[in-house]
């Protein structure tokens, strides 16, 4: 399956998801920024469920930025892929040096998107984490962990693409996966879908103002 764009996406994923008859007071939308918050906005929409957003990092490789060797948000303890980075012999000094520099990051991105993580947000809610695809797992597992810590009642990941290799290291987090475009081809997220421009923060404050001004 290859999607027009990440809006087509969340169709799917919301029709898909319409099927476990979720309950609207009790259940809500985690999407991941940037990609996630579009298709997380349609999901939000069609089920009409509360969206927020939580903002994860990944942990770049040396020399390979787009090599995720884990994922932080701003607080809390990163997720360390602890195989690969032995793999690469990544040092430690870098893997702190990475971890520092990419929660800050993490907390300037929360800070002009204006988003507080609240625990009541996600307590004893059917959270659905959401993401445009995912390539190594390292961001959804990340916030799964922080979500987790919040007490939900069940802890959904619905994406528009994985590999079943991921899928499979994934079902240990999450009660339950949502993924149409399950190929062992993929390589990276944007091979399925034809249109996978960047989204930008702007595009994202845009999707939480329509939210809020039209809950």
């Amino acid at each position: 399956m290859v999607f027009e764009n990440r809006i087509h996406a969340g169709e799917i994923l919301a029709k898909n998801l319409a099927k476990l008859k979720l309950d609207p007071q009790k259940s809500t939308v985690a999407a991941i920024p940037r990609g996630g918050v579009v298709v997380g906005e349609v999901i939000a929409s069609k089920l009409k469920i509360p969206l927020t957003v939580i903002v994860i990092k990944k942990l770049g490789a040396p020399f390979n930025p787009e090599l995720a060797i884990g994922a932080t948000a701003a607080h809390g303890k990163p997720i360390l892929d602890r195989w690969l980075i032995a793999d690469l012999n990544v040092s430690g000094d870098y893997l702190k040096k990475e971890i520092i520099k990419k929660k800050k990051e993490a907390a300037a991105r929360e800070k002009n998107l204006g988003i507080v993580l609240e625990p009541d947000q996600y307590k004893e809610k059917v959270v659905i984490i959401v993401d445009d695809g995912v390539a190594t797992g390292q961001t959804v597992r990340a916030g799964a962990k922080i979500i987790r810590a919040f007490n939900p009642a069940k802890l959904y990941l619905a994406v528009g693409c994985a590999s079943p290799q991921v899928i499979d290291q994934l079902h240990e987090d999450f009660d339950k996966i949502i993924c149409p475009a399950i190929s062992a081809d993929l390589v990276a997220v944007g091979q399925f879908y034809r249109d996978f421009r960047p989204v930008e923060d702007a595009e994202v404050k845009d999707i939480l103002a329509r939210l809020t001004n039209n809950p």
